[in-house]
């Protein structure tokens, strides 16, 4: 699917993560800056993003071709559509047009049929956007097991943190999931270093505890793996990997679907690197769960 695409265009941070096997080096100075500061340094000029980027002008035309545009206006078009977007409300998404339900379909069975091809899509959008040299440098350090990986989530994501902590923990060691009160998050910064992972996850609209959080963790060391929305949390400027996922359905909530399949893809991608550890650690798990407790 390319820039143009008017049933389920990708945004601009998709079509980076698409592209990122095929940038060159300056492009990928383009690419960074612009995810670093997303959506608002692809809003400048042509030649303030350029000199921002310490490239030439032509080079910025190119990287804006090269991700299916016809101009860099076009481009920055698609950017500015992209912020109206992220800074959405239920209410404002519940307000969307919708198609009218045939007099003749049960509305439950319609519902049915919606969310199923609006989830789906989110899926295969998500997935097929990703550069698998992305996906591989994610799995390596979850993988680790010299790294200790922190889980992190926001008010509705925390439940795919949960999801991943209780994962990774029945695979490897060291995993700590950041919970609770957020006053006490600091107790677990007191311990993230250079060898550490967070694995955080932040949607619109992002919560600032949580961007804190990965913001001095990544000031002391730590490798971040971001998965976001199509828009990019703030976090994807000092993230390590970043992967934007679909979460809209036209319906007042977004949806977890697309993040939930990504997340499995990680998890499936660090039991595949490291089977044979995995397996012992479960296999010793599964012996101690059918040990009766105080028994040795």
């Amino acid at each position: 699917m390319d820039a143009t695409d008017k049933t389920t265009p990708l945004t601009v941070a998709e079509l980076i993560t698409q592209k990122a096997d095929d940038l060159t080096a300056s492009e990928r100075k383009l690419a960074q800056a612009l995810l670093g500061h997303y959506p608002m340094a692809g809003l400048e000029t042509v030649a303030n993003f350029a000199e921002r980027c310490g490239v030439s002008a032509p080079t910025v035309l190119r990287f804006a071709g090269k991700l299916g545009f016809e101009s860099y206006p076009e481009m920055q078009s698609r950017l500015r559509g992209e912020l109206e977007a992220r800074l959405q409300s239920p209410l404002a998404r519940s307000a969307l047009p919708r198609a009218a339900i045939a007099a003749s379909a049960h509305p439950m069975g319609e519902l049915l049929h919606d969310m199923t091809d609006a989830i789906t899509s989110n899926i295969r959008l998500s997935l097929s956007n990703i550069a698998p040299t992305e996906l591989d440098g994610a799995v390596s350090l979850l993988a680790d097991q010299k790294r200790g990986v922190y889980v992190l989530g926001g008010r509705f994501s925390s439940a795919l943190a949960v999801y991943a902590y209780e994962h990774l923990r029945s695979m490897r060691p060291n995993v700590r999931r950041v919970a609770g009160q957020n006053t006490k998050w600091t107790e677990d910064l007191l311990d993230i270093g250079k060898r550490d992972v967070l694995l955080v996850f932040d949607v619109r609209r992002y919560q600032a505890d949580v961007i804190a959080f990965a913001e001095t963790a990544a000031n002391q060391g730590a490798r971040i793996i971001l998965i976001t929305d199509q828009w990019l949390s703030p976090i994807a400027r000092f993230a390590r990997h970043v992967f934007p996922v679909r979460i809209e359905t036209g319906t007042t909530w977004d949806s977890a679907a697309a993040s939930m399949a990504l997340l499995e893809t990680l998890l499936e991608g660090v039991g595949r690197r490291t089977p044979d550890r995995v397996r012992d650690r479960i296999e010793h798990l599964e012996r101690l769960r059918r040990q009766p407790p105080g028994s040795s």
